[in-house]
């Protein structure tokens, strides 16, 4: 992990010099695991994101804007009612390790001064935010671990606050030179010298060990017991080089990329790393808010995203069984034509005298006229038989025409559904997937229960510029479909759809100009691209003026009909084909 105790060292020194002194604002809580605290300080104002989120826990300044739930939850309230107004009296880091203390200086309600923490714990999965009084007794945590939870430490209202268990490391900053020997000297000489360095000593990482290393030009396998005691003093220099520097707080926030990828981050130069690419920052908030900006997006997304999916497979798996026994029951009705003709060969022999509750009569419609039986009701006579054919058959044919319209409805709302999952496997913000939330609740698929933002503000649209300089529109679901389709596309543009398959609408607005045969095939290429069919090969796109494109009445959000189209196969890849970075609201 990137985020060690030396990156967290660095953070708590930008936090101190920049905050330390500072009112606090306002506090917000845009995600379950995320506070923002707002901070007046020399002048300036600054945003302070902390994070328990799994995934990627962390506390630094940020510069990017959260959006907030309409109603703030019960933790975010607390805070509010202790810290608003509060000012910050210190910040540190407690034993190298990765957990920081803010301290405040609050006012109880009779306006006496009282001091209390905000204790962050980045640990992974077990990364939490805990608010102790002035006796270090909690107040409340972002998550309440309860003995249920675990046995070895809990966290609760009432509890008195301790470091997490098991940490015997020892602080780097405080080591000597005799006892960094003497602790190579006592731990197991089997052990490899990678190990050793991040196991033994608190804050340090895997990612740091490996450039101290290489620094000694030691192979990362090399065990303790095989070090010569020249080495050894290789290795003490190049630990001792790093504490100084953490010491000097000569730090320099980079991120690295392997083939445009990032590999990883760090606050200082990392030469192990000196032929990656890299991009500096001046700060680590900068440099994290840039590295995570992306993750977070996903990792909310994904959150929520999941319990979706499912229910929206088990709605499409629902409706398929449906549709299956409504094609049954239509198969049922489509030999109503039987009831019908016993009906009228029983009229045709009133004469005869049933036998046994059956009757025996030649059926004229069978071109071989061959003998049928036909099943009598005994409590009825042939007359009043006759008549209950009729009402079966009468019954059988109005059926059909109503099974009809629901299996056609059944079916459309199955391909509407998988439209729906590609629109959400396509969600690139938590903005798209409101939107998506909002129309299931709309359609009736979903109940109000969770608290989806419903912005009236229009979402930009992801515009593409043809080669001719044409803009190519895109919708990222079936709102924003309907949109470029019937509310910002004119007649005469040109309109496009992967065939046969869930996808975007895609919209080339022609201004009135002849479209090259490039502009045709980048379009068709970018529909593809953005259509269930993207690792694909080829897709078959078809294309139309937007005037061929309409949308039958009551139909749902996306979904349209058209006639006198074009087709062709392409490649689902938009490589070349430029992006428009001011997207059409």
């Amino acid at each position: 992990m990137s985020l060690d105790g030396i990156f967290i060292n660095s953070i708590t020194n930008e936090l101190y010099k920049k905050l330390l002194g500072g009112r606090v604002d306002k506090v917000h809580q845009p995600d379950k695991n995320e506070i923002v605290i707002s901070i007046r300080s020399k002048g300036e104002s600054f945003k302070l994101l902390i994070t328990a989120i799994s995934s990627s826990p962390r506390l630094h300044l940020t510069n990017v804007t959260r959006k907030n739930p309409v109603e703030p939850p019960m933790f975010c309230m607390l805070l509010r009612k202790h810290l608003t107004g509060s000012y910050i009296k210190n910040i540190r880091q407690i034993n190298f390790d990765r957990i920081v203390e803010i301290s405040f200086e609050c006012r109880d309600e009779l306006g006496t001064a009282v001091h209390k923490s905000l204790i962050t714990e980045i640990m992974g999965k077990h990364s939490n935010i805990i608010f102790l009084n002035e006796e270090l007794s909690v107040i409340d945590s972002l998550k309440r671990i309860t003995p249920n939870v675990s046995s070895v430490r809990q966290i609760y209202p009432g509890l008195k606050y301790i470091t997490p268990p098991g940490s015997d490391k020892l602080n780097p900053m405080t080591v000597s030179k005799e006892l960094f020997m003497k602790e190579i000297e006592s731990v197991n000489s089997g052990i490899y010298i990678f190990d050793f360095l991040y196991k033994n000593f608190t804050g340090f990482s895997p990612f740091i060990s490996r450039e101290i290393c290489y620094l000694t030009s030691l192979n990362e396998s090399t065990y303790l017991g095989e070090l010569s005691e020249n080495k050894k003093e290789e290795i003490w220099n190049a630990f001792n080089k790093i504490i100084n520097r953490i010491k000097q707080k000569d730090f320099s926030f980079n991120i690295y990329y392997d083939e445009n990828k990032p590999y990883g981050f760090y606050c200082m130069e990392i030469e192990h790393l000196n032929k990656l690419s890299k991009k500096s920052f001046t700060s680590p908030g900068e440099l994290l808010d840039e590295y995570y900006y992306e993750q977070d997006n996903k990792n909310k997304i994904n959150q929520r995203v999941a319990s979706l999916i499912k229910s929206i497979n088990t709605k499409i798996i629902r409706n398929k069984k449906k549709a299956e026994k409504q094609r049954n029951e239509l198969l049922n009705a489509e030999s109503r034509d039987k009831y019908r003709i016993y009906g009228e060969l029983i009229l045709s022999n009133l004469h005869k005298t049933p036998k046994n509750n059956k009757l025996l009569v030649i059926n004229y419609y069978d071109p071989e006229q061959k003998e049928i039986v036909i099943p009598l009701d005994p409590k009825l006579n042939l007359s009043q038989n006759s008549q209950k054919f009729f009402k079966r058959y009468n019954k059988l044919k109005k059926a059909e025409d109503e099974l009809e319209k629901l299996v056609n409805s059944t079916l459309s709302e199955i391909s509407y559904l998988e439209n729906i999952l590609f629109s959400i496997e396509e969600c690139e913000t938590i903005d798209d997937l409101n939107e998506i939330y909002n129309e299931l609740i709309a359609e009736g698929f979903m109940k109000r229960s969770l608290k989806v933002n419903k912005s009236k503000e229009s979402k930009p649209v992801t515009t593409f510029i043809s080669s001719a300089g044409h803009e190519i529109l895109v919708g990222k679901n079936n709102i924003q479909n309907d949109m470029i389709t019937f509310k910002i596309g004119k007649n005469d543009d040109y309109w496009f759809h992967a065939k046969n398959m869930p996808g975007s609408h895609v919209i080339i607005r022609t201004n009135g100009d002849e479209l090259t045969d490039e502009e045709f095939v980048e379009a068709a290429r970018i529909a593809a691209f953005y259509s269930k069919g993207k690792t694909s090969g080829t897709v078959e796109v078809d294309y139309t003026q937007k005037s061929n494109v309409k949308k039958p009445p009551n139909a749902k959000p996306g979904f349209v009909i058209y006639d006198t189209n074009y087709s062709m196969l392409v490649k689902p890849n938009i490589e070349g084909i430029k992006r428009d970075s001011g997207d059409v609201s």
